[in-house]
């Protein structure tokens, strides 16, 4: 089956302090109108809240301390501009931190290092139009999974020389405890470790992570993941690929596989972007990839108009894949 999404929108994005200079309140306004179409399904044209970014509404806090020591909160909800029935806010990161010279502790529902990942080596991550996402969807990849983790605390470093490490631990997914388990019984919850390192310097950029959950009940699946990244400025456009390769199951596990290509090349006020990404599944005929172009155009320091093309193919044992943040995804895999 193959899904096609073409949106045409316009993206705002605004900032502005609030009670004093250590608070501020930021956000994205993103509405989009996207024609979305399907082999055997029947096509729409919608307006939609979010084709480049979903819309958003942040605060962050900071205080100086002792020590040289600096205390922050941040707390940020996705909206829906688009429909008065959505729920009015859904949680995208509610967070406390300490930051020093030894780095930054955190702790709270938390961005991960897989979503920092995602963020650095896919142009068109958290759009309607990102093909890398749309390839991981059905719970094959830990990338479209880890991205966000509750209960959790988190660990990074400062940057030396260009390198930066980081290390995230989801004490119980899902909101699980083990509290009111019996000693004897099996440990309801899973957790979630997730170690990263990206180095950086002039137009060179690569990124990894491995990311594992655990868990003490056997019949519970347990996935692990591996991904590599890297991006090169070549002064007329920057290219980055993303590798990544799950295991899978309880019990006896399964490994699939995904990689991704893109480039983004400066055309007067905006952008040009292109990616094209494809997985490799255990399962015979599962496959999906995807392909997507799009131009963003700068109309302010705050303002994007944009235009993008996306394409989706599924094998011919599944339709799981699907443009438009999965509103076409069927029997999952």
């Amino acid at each position: 089956m193959q899904k096609k999404l073409i949106t045409l929108a316009v993206a705002a994005a605004f900032s502005a302090p609030v009670f004093a200079a250590d608070v501020s309140v930021y956000g994205i306004v993103d509405g989009a109108i996207a024609a979305v179409s399907a082999d055997g399904q029947k096509s729409d044209l919608l307006a939609v809240s979010g084709g480049l970014s979903g819309s958003r509404l942040g605060i962050t806090a900071s205080e100086g301390l002792d020590g040289g020591l600096t205390a922050g909160i941040l707390l940020e909800y996705s909206m829906n501009t688009e429909k008065a029935d959505a729920p009015a806010f859904g949680t995208r990161r509610e967070m406390l931190t300490l930051s020093g010279d030894f780095g930054t502790v955190a702790t709270g529902y938390l961005q991960t290092a897989v979503y920092d990942f995602n963020a650095k080596y896919d142009p068109s991550y958290g759009s309607s139009v990102s093909p890398i996402q749309s390839v991981n969807k059905g719970g094959a990849f830990l990338l479209d999974g880890a991205a966000r983790a509750s209960q959790a605390i988190a660990y990074i470093s400062p940057n030396i020389n260009g390198l930066t490490v980081a290390v995230n631990y989801a004490t119980g997914l899902a909101d699980a405890s083990n509290l009111g388990a019996a000693s004897n019984a099996t440990a309801p919850k899973t957790t979630a470790m997730i170690l990263s390192g990206n180095y950086a310097q002039g137009p060179l950029s690569v990124g990894g992570h491995y990311a594992k959950t655990s868990a003490d009940n056997a019949a519970t699946s347990t996935s692990s993941e591996l991904a590599l990244g890297a991006s090169y400025n070549l002064g007329v456009a920057t290219v980055m690929g993303t590798f990544a390769s799950d295991k899978i199951g309880a019990g006896t596990q399964v490994t699939n596989k995904m990689f991704s290509l893109s480039g983004v090349m400066p055309v007067g006020k905006g952008a040009a972007v292109a990616t094209f990404s494809k997985n490799s599944m255990a399962a015979a005929n599962t496959d999906g990839s995807g392909f997507m172009v799009a131009y963003l155009h700068n109309l302010s320091k705050t303002t994007t108009a944009y235009a993008a093309f996306e394409t989706v193919k599924n094998g011919s044992a599944t339709n799981v894949y699907s443009v438009a943040s999965n509103a076409l995804g069927g029997t999952t895999i």
